[in-house]
């Protein structure tokens, strides 16, 4: 019998965790919200479940916090023939859904295109149905540059992955894409916060991320532990980092940590 154990995190994504998708049938919310919540599921095995957030409300709360779109940040499409194992894939599939709802949320249809694309190839050699077919094509098509169209597109992309997921019951491949996309939805955030005039808003959105963390590195930890013990580290060491302060992240804080995710993300873009 499964244990359903549910836990709010204040702003998640990327990345992570405002899951965008829920598990119903129901159109996903577009709009940003200040707390949502995830289901994380776990059998007599001690395998835990966990859906795939679409980081579209983090980046929608960046870009309130006056983030703007910066397509060099982005993960080459080109790296996706680098990606051969398994976890290579999972991981970076989480990536390359992160790195989709950054250009969905800043209307950016091109961009949605590319990586819709490789987000279908990578789902499709893990065997994750996300309905990358030629309908939700024509549907990008004929949305153009109509943002609310982009966003639904995604949402129901995550939200029928999630459900492929956990009809074939891949939690390891699932808890793969969630480190993949809150890596990248970080990197992101961190990024972005350089050009920002506001340090402030934005120093507010990247300190919001502690929850979520917290939340992963517990799931990873007592779900997993030695499947994931080549990120789990690293995560654990961008913990340390939150755990300095209760509060908000100092400026001194903030570039420590954004030296080392982009050292993590390097990793995991170049396995």
């Amino acid at each position: 019998m499964r244990k359903h154990i549910l836990y709010k995190s204040s702003f998640v994504v990327a990345v992570l965790f405002s899951a965008a998708c829920g598990t119903d049938n129901s159109n996903p919310p577009v709009a940003p919200v200040s707390d949502t919540a995830s289901t994380l599921q776990t059998s007599g095995t001690d395998q835990g479940f966990y859906d795939i957030p679409s980081p579209i409300q983090q980046v929608q709360l960046l870009q309130q916090a006056g983030a703007s779109y910066e397509q060099e940040l982005l993960n080459p499409t080109e790296n996706i023939s680098k990606y051969i194992q398994t976890n290579s894939k999972a991981l970076n599939l989480g990536v390359y859904g992160a790195d989709l709802s950054y250009a969905a949320v800043f209307n950016q249809p091109q961009d949605v295109g590319l990586y819709l694309n490789s987000c279908q190839r990578l789902a499709t050699e893990l065997n994750i149905k996300g309905d990358f077919n030629k309908e939700m094509m024509l549907r990008l098509e004929k949305s153009g540059s109509n943002k609310d169209s982009l966003l639904r597109i995604v949402s129901d992309v995550y939200r029928k992955s999630n459900a492929s997921l956990k009809e074939n019951d891949q939690s390891h491949i699932s808890a793969l894409v969630v480190v993949g996309s809150f890596v990248e939805a970080m990197y992101i955030a961190t990024q972005v916060a350089e050009d920002v005039k506001n340090k402030d808003a934005i120093y507010s959105r990247i300190s919001d991320f502690r929850g979520s963390l917290n939340n992963l590195v517990a799931l990873l930890t007592t779900a997993y532990d030695n499947d994931f013990s080549n990120v789990l580290p690293e995560l654990k060491s961008i913990k340390e980092i939150y755990d300095e302060s209760e509060g908000e992240l100092t400026e001194a804080q903030i570039k420590k940590l954004t030296k080392n995710i982009k050292a993590i993300r390097i990793r995991i873009t170049n396995m």
